[in-house]
């Protein structure tokens, strides 16, 4: 676009030419050139010229017509398009001085000098006003009609900065733009139609440079890549997995635990059509190492990560406060260690077959429910107090002193979720209160069963006439707890009170006639026997009410020398040793085969190491404090009393009740054979042993029914080491022969 205002090239030739469009020569009168005013001053945009070409036949007035250079001429524009504005070879913001610019070249006809006054227009002396004002030429008669007002040249405006969308390329410019983009779009077609084809081809290998868990399957068929996936996995797939978590390590068996490699799916991950160019250029570059796809099942995995924790997870020691002589005694709380079964699961699946090495499994912290927050708030609140002074109570209308020491020996703090109650055991105090208060009468007796002449016998239940045990122990306890001193006293009532165990409840159980004994013999060891004795002594006269189980180390606890137990013979990882309780063996697997001819649930048992041949192959059970017990439930429906002694020659268990069950026991013969050896032991404490006994093993059999109908039916197998020889101290090294030489 142009300014209105602004002069265009020919705006002072005849008027009927401009509108004609004539061209120079055509016997139109030329006008004079006019010196072009410079209005901008240095550095500011210079209005864009007109080209050259529109004005040549106007440079020289005394021009005798003759034609211009057709090489000069400017090149006829196709019909019906707009004449640029610019033109490309002028710089359409020049920042130097107008007298630099170049001159605007001509051709001349022969003979003839360029107009000076032109020149100079075009070239002004650089040392003249850079601003001169504009000096218009005086046109003549000849050339300007009489009726036509005086023309004023105005100073030229710059013309707006060109919109590059609103100029028109030239013809050539859209041939060569047009011939670039056909170039390149037929170039990306080529080389999309290479890429796809390429994709295509390879498809069907694996890519060079390409492994899987350590497996090279590059270049492979897919058929055969499977193949040697699947036989370079073959023992990664099926070997334990190790693992641990926390200072805990174990194995996982991956195919029990639902993990599989899937090679078809391994194998397509890296083979087969596709515009992925990891996997396109993977050709070319190689792809490395490659993860597994695995068939994991989740339900199986985390049920094998389950187990695991169960057996194997550190649970923490919870806090606690017992009492000793009248002093509180207060259990320090630990963490324990879990296995996060869930978190676990991502990590075993996600590195069973790439790892190296055991797999780190994440722990949890196990944290427990009685901490020292809940120690230091009982110790606050219901120890201190109740140790900081006597306790007065209150019964019919006379009054008794429980001191701190005798309150805390009925003392326990037990544990109700997260919080330490105190509670009191209230026979103890009623007894005390009984001795202190004439006037209270005695406190209830429990119904007892106990063997008299060998028999079992009632001893009736007594009423009381006095104190409710449980009404004065929470009295007392309430009382104990206060800290002022006149809210130290607990106001009790005289009431008759009823056992909780009562003659009729003793006849219910009907514990009346023999449902299984058992005896073994034991060989003459004086000390040996004091433990049999001993032993038998705690767990003679033991009831067991319906559905209660019998732990031999509950009853036989504290294996102490001051609960009568002396050091003798026992058998400690496969050799003979000292210790204290040596013999209580013999009282278990006496207790356990009266027991287990009774018809009674075995819970848990655990044979010898060796078969000794005063016990019956199989069927004999050992104990160790504190991981070796042997333990028994009473499924009869009816009581079960223990009797158990020692006779001059063998220990003896019967077991009195109802008889219900009947009961067969079959023990296999001998097999699996195994020979002595002679074994070396260092141990200080070490009984050499002549050895001679094979080893075996052997299986029995139980079937446990009532009234027709099967009970129990089950079995186990149990090998017996051979006795070995054993020669105390270290196992001597062959010293190698000297060397000889011949001469």
């Amino acid at each position: 676009m142009r300014d209105e205002e602004t002069p265009e090239p020919g705006e002072g030739t005849d008027p009927e030419q401009a509108q004609t469009g004539a061209e120079p020569g055509d016997g139109a009168p030329d006008q004079p050139a006019e010196e072009l005013p410079d209005d901008h001053p240095e550095g500011e945009d210079q209005p864009a010229r007109e080209p050259e070409g529109a004005t040549e036949s106007e440079v020289d007035p005394e021009s005798d017509g003759t034609e211009p250079d057709p090489e000069d001429a400017p090149e006829p524009e196709p019909e019906g398009e707009p004449e640029p504005e610019l033109d490309s070879d002028i710089d359409p913001e020049p920042e130097t001085d107008p007298a630099s610019e170049t001159e605007l070249e001509t051709d001349p006809a022969p003979g003839v000098e360029p107009d000076v006054a032109f020149d100079e227009a075009r070239d002004p002396d650089p040392d003249s006003n850079p601003d001169p004002e504009p000096e218009p030429q005086p046109a003549s008669d000849a050339d300007v009609p009489a009726d036509e007002p005086e023309t004023i040249v105005l100073p030229a405006q710059p013309d707006p900065i060109p919109d590059e969308t609103d100029v028109t390329p030239t013809k050539k410019k859209r041939r060569r733009g047009r011939r670039a983009v056909l170039i390149a779009a037929g170039a990306l077609v080529l080389l999309g139609g290479g890429y796809v084809a390429g994709a295509w081809y390879l498809g069907d290998r694996v890519p060079g440079d390409t492994t899987v868990a350590g497996v090279n399957i590059s270049g492979l068929p897919i058929d055969e890549a499977e193949r040697v996936l699947t036989e370079g996995l073959a023992e990664e797939t099926t070997a334990p997995v190790d693992v641990s978590f926390g200072q805990i390590t174990a194995e996982v068996d991956p195919t029990s635990a639902g993990l599989a490699l899937d090679t078809t799916a391994t194998v397509d991950s890296v083979t087969g059509f596709t515009l992925d160019p990891r996997r396109v250029f993977g050709h070319l570059f190689g792809m490395g190492e490659q993860p597994p796809v695995l068939d994991v099942d989740d339900e199986a995995l985390t049920g094998a990560l389950s187990g695991l924790a169960e057996n194997l997870d550190e649970p923490p020691v919870e806090g606690a406060i017992d009492f000793s002589d009248g002093e509180p005694e207060i259990t320090e709380p630990v963490d324990g260690t879990g296995l996060d079964v869930d978190a676990a699961a991502e990590v075993l699946a996600e590195e069973w077959l790439t790892a190296d090495g055991t797999i780190e499994l994440p722990a949890t912290v196990l944290t427990p429910t009685i901490d020292d927050a809940v120690i230091e708030d009982a110790m606050t609140t219901q120890v201190e107090p109740m140790l900081s002074g006597p306790v007065t109570v209150e019964v019919n209308g006379e009054t008794a002193e429980l001191s701190a020491d005798e309150v805390a020996a009925a003392a326990a703090m037990q544990a109700d979720g997260s919080v330490l109650t105190l509670v009191l055991d209230g026979e103890p105090l009623a007894n005390l209160i009984t001795e202190r208060v004439p006037s209270v009468g005695e406190s209830p007796q429990d119904a007892q069963i106990v063997l008299d002449d060998g028999e079992p016998t009632i001893i009736p239940a007594v009423t009381g006439t006095g104190l409710d045990p449980a009404e004065l122990a929470d009295a007392v306890a309430s009382a104990a707890v206060a800290s002022d001193a006149e809210e130290r006293t607990a106001a009790v009532e005289l009431a008759q009170t009823e056992p909780e165990f009562s003659t009729e409840d003793a006849e219910a159980l009907g514990v009346t006639e023999v449902i299984g004994t058992y005896r073994t013999p034991y060989p003459s060891d004086p000390v040996r026997t004091e433990n049999l004795i001993a032993g038998t002594a705690h767990i003679n006269g033991t009831l067991l009410k319906p559905d209660e189980q019998f732990s031999l180390l509950e009853a036989l606890r504290p294996i102490s020398t001051a609960n009568g137990y002396t050091v003798s013979g026992v058998v400690v990882n496969g050799f003979h040793s000292d210790a204290i309780g040596g013999g209580l063996s013999q009282v278990s697997t006496t207790t356990f085969n009266a027991a287990y001819e009774s018809g009674l649930t075995d819970i848990t048992h655990q044979p010898h190491s060796r078969w000794f041949s005063r016990y019956p192959e199989g069927r004999e059970a050992t104990v160790f404090d504190p991981s070796i017990d042997m333990v028994f439930e009473n499924n009869t429906g009816y009581g079960v009393l223990i009797q158990a002694y020692v006779t001059d020659s063998h220990v003896v268990v019967t077991m009195w009740g109802t008889d219900v069950f009947d009961v067969t026991i079959d023990v296999s013969g001998r097999y699996n054979f195994t020979q002595p050896q002679t074994l070396y032991n260092p141990d200080p404490q070490c009984h050499a042993e002549p050895g001679g006994q094979q080893g075996f093993s052997v299986t029995v059999s139980r079937t446990v029914t009532r009234d027709g109908d099967v009970v129990e039916d089950d079995s186990y197998s149990h090998t017996y080491s051979p006795w070995n020889r054993v020669i105390c101290g270290e196992e001597p090294t062959e010293e190698p022969d000297e060397d000889s030489s011949e001469d």
